[in-house]
């Protein structure tokens, strides 16, 4: 496994690195403008790489037998996983609607549901809720969410990369404790594949993730806790804490957006971690740091902030509902407070 895990970082690695001189060459280039957290036009689509590596990897585990999943599993998991990520790869070489967008993945969602042997119940105290034919609507919503929200995020060098990681190693620590070693291996193999990119996407970036991964990123991650889920060695609440920090920031500002009657699908820069951006961009130029090291500077210590937050807020607290999940409900909202008055805080210095 360890000599599987290197391969596949190098190789994530030296993907990415191909994939910066095709960018280079066919000038596929992030050109900022008013709403942009860089500063010089820099390649994109470098995330692909992830996309590639850890999907034939995935096929590699199964091959070796390192782990086990049904063939529907793995056949819909990387057909649905090959659709959003190649809609994404189309957006990042040529602007297309967001009603294609829109409909290619309701339709990758709709396969991984579909090939679910039943969804997944949810527990509120000692209720068991079976979803039944709701629950097709519940998740389809709360995966095109979770896909679309890691879209919004992929904002500032290294930011969802970091996440993705962090947040993949933390449920993987929860697995390996309960004995896991399908999952585990497969959000460890994940971690690792991201981990070859982000070499690329630390600040300050040599090339951007693109639509083709940061949406594979939060499809893949919403897919793996549909099937933990499933297979009972997760719970939603568990998912809910672990990848808080996104769905709190995009949530909140989206809905910030809508009460203020603004259109909230056009692209904008009023997410709480794209304000702190422009804060401490601010005070290190201030400081007398030119703006490219301040840039670096600034999305470095944010993405320090959010590995801090996932790892010694929200990963105890998943750990806590994961092994006691008839407190999940209060727990969550538990840690979800001051995650809210933190990015209400941060949206503030917008104004």
């Amino acid at each position: 496994m360890i000599i599987f895990f290197i391969i596949a970082f190098l190789s994530s690695y030296s993907i990415t690195y191909l994939i910066h001189q095709y960018a280079i060459n066919k000038n596929l280039l992030d050109i900022p403008n008013a709403r942009s957290s860089h500063a010089i036009p820099t390649p994109r689509g470098g995330g692909l790489s992830v996309v590639i590596v850890f999907l034939i990897s995935l096929f590699g585990l199964q091959k070796f037998d390192l782990i086990s999943l049904s063939n529907n599993s793995l056949i819909s998991i990387i057909f649905s996983s090959v659709l959003v990520a190649g809609i994404g790869f189309w957006d990042d070489h040529q602007s297309i609607s967001a009603q294609w967008r829109f409909s290619i993945h309701i339709i990758a969602i709709l396969i991984i549901l579909g090939c679910l042997p039943q969804l997944p119940s949810i527990s509120i105290f000692n209720l068991k809720i079976n979803l039944v034919i709701f629950g097709f609507i519940f998740y389809t919503l709360v995966l095109a969410w979770l896909l679309n929200l890691y879209n919004f995020m992929d904002g500032i060098d290294g930011f969802a990369s970091v996440e993705a990681i962090s947040v993949s190693l933390g449920a993987t620590l929860l697995l390996c404790i309960q004995g896991d070693n399908n999952w585990s291996l497969i959000l460890g193999l994940l971690a690792i594949c991201v981990a070859g990119f982000l070499v690329w996407n630390w600040p300050h970036a040599k090339i951007f993730m693109g639509d083709a991964c940061s949406g594979f990123l939060g499809f893949i991650l919403g897919v793996i806790a549909l099937e933990t889920m499933l297979d009972g060695i997760m719970n939603l609440w568990t998912w809910l804490i672990l990848l808080a920090l996104f769905i709190t920031d995009s949530s909140v500002t989206l809905s910030s957006r809508i009460l203020k009657g603004e259109k909230w699908h056009q692209a904008h820069c009023s997410h709480a971690y794209q304000c702190y951006a422009r804060q401490l961009i601010n005070q290190f130029e201030q400081n007398g740091l030119e703006k490219i090291l301040a840039r670096t500077y600034a999305h470095r210590q944010i993405n320090l902030n959010l590995l801090l937050i996932n790892f010694c807020w929200l990963l105890p607290l998943a750990a806590i509902v994961t092994f006691y999940p008839f407190w999940g409900l209060i727990i969550t909202i538990f840690a979800y407070i001051p995650l809210i008055i933190m990015v209400k805080h941060l949206r503030n210095l917008n104004d």
